[in-house]
Parts: C-alpha cells; sequence; structure tokens
C-alpha cells in the first residue's frame, strides 16, 4: 500500500501485485497426512519390536516336550461278549375272558388269584329262558324228523313228489341247526378259561349285567416266563435266537434262559429292538411285570481293556482310541463290548496296541509324535483287572 506525501487528502493506493504464499492449501494438507502416517508407522514398528523382544525364545528341548506323549502297552484277549440291558418280566401269555352273551352274573365258581385249567368255568351267566328255548328246538327238531321220514316212505310208494321230499328235509335240516344254536348260546353262559393260568383279574360281581364283550376276568400263564429288553441298533448283530442269558429280577431272584425272539423293526422312537428271553417257571414263583437286568451271553470276542478316559470321538462321529503306530498318531475306531469301573472293554484294536494314555489330546490323527512307556507301581493286573 503507498500514499502520495504532497497529497494529503489522497487515498493509500493498493499494490496490485499479490502476495506469494510458501505453501498452497492442497499441499499443506498433503504434508499433513504424511506427517501423521509416518507417526503411525514408526510407533508400529518399535512396538513390534518390544512384543518381538519380550517373547521367550524356545529351546529344543521345549519343543520336543511339545508333542511328546505317553503311551501304554494294551494286548488283546479273549472275553465273554455279554451285552446288559434294562429289562421287565411279561407272562408268556395274558388274555382278558369276556362275555359272548349278555346277561346277569350268577356264580363266580374261581376267586381271583387262583391256578385254573383249562376249560374251567370262572364267570357263570343266568340261563334265562334259554334252556326253554333249547327245549323248544330240540321238540321242533323232533317233529321234523317225523315229517321227514314219512316223506321218504311216501316217495317210495309214489305217493308223494320228491320235491315235497325235499322240503321236508330243508324243514328237519333247519329244525337240526336251531338246536344246535340253542344249544350255543346256553354254553356261552358259562364263560370258561382259554388255558391254564391265573385268573389275575375278576373285575365283575354276582348280579352284575355283563354285555357282550365285557371282560369277566383275565387269566395269565406265567409258564414259561418272558424276560423283555430292547437292544440299541448298533448291538442287536452281536445276537441270534438261541444266545443264552440270565436275568436279575428286581426282588432278587436269578433266572436263566435262551433268547427266543428279536424283533425284525426297532420301536421308531428310540430305535431300538424287543429282545425276549424265555425262563422256566414251573412253579410259578417269578412274578410278571417285575424290572430286572438282563444279561445277554454272545460267545466270546478278541477285547482289548483300555481307561475310559482314552476314548475320544474321531471327526465322523465314531467312537475312537489314539494309538502310536510308527511313531505317529493312529485313531482305531471301537465298538465298547463292556464299561464298567475297572475300565472299559472293546474291539477294534489289534493284538497288541500302544494306547496314548496322555498327551493325546494335544496331538490330531497322523501327528509324528514322541513317546515314552507309562510308569506303573507294582506289577501288571491281569485282564480283569484295570490295566
Amino acid at each position: 500500500m503507498d500514499f502520495d506525501p504532497d497529497n494529503h487528502d489522497s487515498q493509500p493506493i493498493v499494490s496490485s501485485r499479490p502476495r506469494r504464499r510458501l505453501f498452497s492449501p492442497v499441499g499443506t494438507a498433503i504434508i499433513v497426512l504424511l506427517a501423521l502416517a509416518g507417526w503411525l508407522i514408526s510407533g508400529i514398528i518399535f512396538n513390534s519390536e518390544k512384543v518381538e523382544a519380550a517373547k521367550p525364545i524356545k529351546t529344543s528341548n521345549e519343543i520336543s516336550r511339545t508333542f511328546k506323549v505317553v503311551v501304554r502297552e494294551i494286548n488283546a484277549q479273549s472275553v465273554a461278549n455279554t451285552i446288559i440291558l434294562q429289562a421287565r418280566s411279561e407272562a408268556d401269555k395274558v388274555v382278558s375272558v369276556a362275555a359272548e352273551t349278555g346277561g346277569t352274573i350268577s356264580q363266580l365258581p374261581v376267586d381271583k388269584g387262583a391256578f385254573v385249567q383249562k376249560g374251567q368255568i370262572i364267570c357263570r351267566i343266568d340261563v334265562g329262558a334259554r334252556e326253554a328255548n333249547l327245549a323248544q328246538a330240540r321238540a321242533q327238531r323232533d317233529a321234523r324228523k317225523i315229517e321227514f321220514t314219512a316223506a321218504k316212505k311216501l316217495v317210495k310208494q309214489g305217493h308223494m313228489s320228491k320235491s315235497q321230499m325235499a322240503a321236508a328235509q330243508a324243514g328237519y335240516d333247519a329244525a337240526v341247526a336251531n338246536v344246535k344254536a340253542a344249544l350255543v348260546e346256553l354254553e356261552r353262559t358259562k364263560i370258561r378259561a382259554p388255558f391254564d393260568g391265573i385268573l389275575d383279574r375278576q373285575p365283575v360281581k354276582i348280579g352284575h349285567y355283563m354285555s357282550p364283550g365285557q371282560p369277566c376276568g383275565t387269566v395269565i400263564d406265567k409258564d414259561p416266563l418272558l424276560i423283555v429288553g430292547y437292544i440299541a441298533e448298533n448291538q442287536v448283530n452281536r445276537i441270534s435266537v438261541g444266545d443264552s442269558g440270565q436275568a436279575k429280577l428286581s426282588t432278587g431272584d436269578i433266572a436263566a434262559g435262551k433268547i427266543r425272539y428279536i424283533a425284525e423293526s426297532p420301536n421308531l422312537t428310540t430305535r431300538t429292538f424287543r429282545v425276549e428271553l424265555e425262563v422256566p417257571n414251573k412253579d410259578l414263583a417269578l412274578r410278571d411285570g417285575m424290572t430286572a437286568e438282563l444279561t445277554i451271553n454272545a460267545g466270546e470276542v478278541i477285547a482289548s481293556r483300555v481307561p475310559q478316559s482314552v476314548l475320544t470321538l474321531a471327526d465322523d462321529g465314531r467312537l475312537s482310541v489314539r494309538v502310536v503306530d510308527n511313531g505317529r498318531v493312529a485313531l482305531r475306531p471301537v465298538q465298547i463290548i463292556v464299561d464298567d469301573q475297572k475300565g472299559a472293554v472293546v474291539t477294534g484294536l489289534a493284538a497288541s496296541e500302544m494306547v496314548i494314555v496322555r498327551g493325546g489330546e494335544y496331538t490330531r490323527d497322523g501327528r509324528e509324535v514322541e513317546f515314552e512307556m507309562e510308569q506303573m507301581a507294582g506289577a501288571a493286573p491281569s485282564f480283569g483287572g484295570e490295566q
């Protein structure tokens, strides 16, 4: 800006030259961004160097311990192939005996709980007019018989046609049928036991009116007695009809027998198959409906007893055991035969296996590992004991 010294009233003269700036706004922004980026990068580099410097350096001994496992040599032996099922006892036959005709109960010859023989009367229904109907049917039968006999003689003498004789014979046959129907109806007033057994229930009393189809009593046959259990689908092929078994009832009684039935199709809800063990019960001492533990003996099988802690699941969901094979971890699919406090008896292992008992959970199938034998106190136990 300039002033004229001779003219005091003059205005300042503005110079037309623009002032030059050191940096433009865009350049300034770029410089600031670069500075911030450099500051952030330097901090990351310095921090990573500190972290790397703080990490401990693993020694060769520590690296080798990472994949070291403890193994136990387990040998397979021949063991009893037993399957234990929760079961219950069932009578071989249970029948609700119902009335086939209507009427009032006039007599109950047998008390409930008593043993009855096949054909024995357990309920009587008042005969009412049934005896009179039978007498009338018999009288008509006798009359029709006389008529039919006379018709046959007249036909021989030529005094009656054969068609008339046929009508007389039809009347006689119908009368005979009516007698049989009356006898059946009269017999239905006697409700009988269908087989030898025990009259377990008797829901009626004397004077009670019975309708056709209404039960008079329940007869059960407990000889033989059935021990019924349900076996899982992955075990059903291990047993066969004729295999021996033993049942321990909740009363403490022991019953032995053989499998007589294995269901062909499973229960759709539980996916289990019905199994029936038939046991003799001549004295009828074993009761129906008792809970029981059923042990089925399906011969012998080559199996190994392993600690329960070594059982694991493979990627495909199968139960497996980790072993060391040629210095590498291998998964052997197994099937449990017996599982108790001493361990699990399984099939699927070789005659001799190096089973990983410690450290296996940190390895995977195919991993190369170092192993050492498990140090066990005292003498090695037998197969029946805990290995």
